[in-house]
């Protein structure tokens, strides 16, 4: 009976090992109560409780026990099925990254397909668990040593990845410094600027998740970097511009934290900065909360010398 199992356990692995490589753009994976093992509807994935729980014991241990064994191609062939199966029912386990890292070795840094697969392995392992940092370790691995074949394409299903990672788990900072990480690994000007305002759609249907307001912080600081600004008028202006957006937040949703904490980080740093802000844009969020210089002197700061 045990052999039984093990060869429909082995059958899965498999079933499940083909879909996650080969399905473009797999949208979800969840778990639910069904009799069938797997479920595949379109781009949506099912993977039944029961199926979940012993696929993940039974991949564990068969894993640890092939390992040991001297190399061949069943061998390979079956670790590299466990091994893809394992880092979607378990992420946090580097175990399987790493063996999966020496699979990479193994090919030539020109092989475009393996990066894409592997990227999209980790993209993958998110679906379960959005809020898990192996897979962004794993991914900047890749992009760092498949560096010379890094695409426009590649860039941009980091970022699809880490949006969608975002999405499915508030505060998933593992999602945004992975974020910035590409940004500033691989910077483009035209690709900064899309950002910008992509974070502006972010931060506005986000209104109370000051994540995405400190990652647009950060990209006006990677933008002025990269574009070797020679007047500093115009650096300042990007400053100056976002305090007056912000501003016009704080103003239809004055109860929201993350705008003011958002609103004082840049008026600290623009006072640091010796860039002066427009008056009239002070003026309007005093005009509407009387409370404005007590939340920011508590952050030790005088808005009267921004």
């Amino acid at each position: 009976m045990a052999n039984d199992d093990n060869v429909d356990h082995l059958k899965t692995v498999k079933r499940l090992s083909n879909i996650l490589k080969t399905i473009p753009n797999l949208q979800s994976i969840s778990i639910i109560q069904h009799d069938e093992p797997l479920i595949l509807e379109g781009q949506h994935l099912a993977i039944s409780k029961k199926t979940f729980k012993e696929l993940g014991l039974f991949s564990r241990q068969t894993f640890l026990k092939f390992i040991k064994k001297e190399s061949s191609p069943s061998r390979d062939s079956t670790l590299d099925e466990l091994s893809t199966v394992l880092i979607v029912l378990n992420p946090d386990d580097n175990t399987y990254w790493n063996y999966r890292k020496r699979l990479c070795q193994k090919c030539s840094k020109n092989q475009t397909d393996k990066l894409f697969l592997e990227l999209k392995l980790s993209s993958c392992s998110l679906k379960l668990k959005p809020k898990c940092s192996e897979p962004f370790i794993h991914a900047r691995w890749l992009l760092t040593n498949y560096r010379e074949i890094v695409s426009e394409q590649t860039i941009f299903s980091q970022l699809k990845m880490c949006e969608d990672s975002a999405e499915h788990y508030k505060h998933n900072y593992y999602s945004w410094i992975h974020r910035l990480w590409v940004l500033k690994t691989f910077p483009n000007t035209k690709l900064l600027e899309k950002e910008l305002e992509w974070s502006k759609g972010w931060v506005e249907s986000h209104i109370s998740q000051f994540c995405g307001m400190n990652y647009r912080f950060n990209l006006l600081l990677i933008s002025s970097a990269h574009q070797n600004l020679d007047s500093n008028v115009q650096k300042c202006q990007k400053f100056v511009d976002e305090v007056s957006y912000v501003v016009d937040l704080v103003l239809f949703y004055p109860g929201t934290e993350s705008l003011w904490c958002y609103l004082g980080l840049l008026l600290y740093y623009c006072s640091a900065n010796q860039i002066e802000c427009e008056e009239s844009a002070l003026f309007r969020v005093r005009a509407i909360d009387n409370r404005f210089s007590r939340r920011f002197q508590k952050r030790n700061f005088n808005p009267e010398i921004a």
